[in-house]
């Protein structure tokens, strides 16, 4: 299948999931990311809001940490802090992102960015939703540096996804089951430090 087909594939795979299922497979992932020394020790952190039945990060929102969203200006992600009860608005996506109002990171500010993930491969490469934000944040140097982790149920970890030019690879992922380590396929937790 190509990446139009796959997303389809993935994305209607998701939407089968029951409220109760999502829920349920969304508290146990965040719970995997609680356990994790990078997670734990990372003090400015960048997340999503769930949109279209992705993982909820919603119960890690409480932690004491700076979180940041991103928003979409012309075809670039800009990442702004946000926190309970700051405004959010709606996106010409449908995704709920912090106003133009907040203040805005810097990658030297980011210890860990959390990356909404269709679907993930033992490469490290993942399936978005094909507007390239991700890929053109993480052309450059600044924002490579950062650990990045895709969050994806673990049904759409698969062996090889398609790849174009363009695509950057991820560190890893994370799924309700664990961790998966690029080019290290089994799922397990890394070891102390978060290596």
């Amino acid at each position: 299948m190509d990446k139009a087909q796959l997303r389809h594939y993935f994305l209607n795979q998701r939407q089968q999931l029951s409220p109760q299922q999502w829920q349920h497979k969304s508290q146990q992932l965040c719970q995997q990311l609680q356990h994790w020394d990078l997670f734990q020790q990372a003090q400015t952190v960048c997340a999503y809001f769930s949109h279209q039945q992705e993982v909820d990060l919603g119960p890690l929102l409480t932690l004491p940490k700076v979180w940041g969203f991103p928003r979409c200006v012309q075809k670039q992600l800009v990442w702004s802090t946000w926190q309970r009860p700051d405004p959010l608005i709606t996106d010409k996506y449908g995704i709920l992102t912090p106003t133009s109002q907040a203040p805005q990171l810097e990658p030297a500010q980011v210890d860990l960015i959390l990356i909404p993930t269709l679907a993930g491969d033992r490469q490290g490469y993942r399936l978005g939703y094909g507007g390239g934000y991700y890929d053109r944040l993480f052309a450059h140097p600044q924002w490579q540096q950062i650990p990045r982790l895709g969050i994806v149920f673990a049904a759409a970890l698969v062996d090889r996804l398609p790849v174009d030019p363009w695509d950057m690879p991820l560190s890893g992922f994370c799924s309700e089951q664990g961790y998966v380590w690029r080019e290290n396929w089994q799922k397990k937790s890394p070891p102390a430090g978060g290596g």
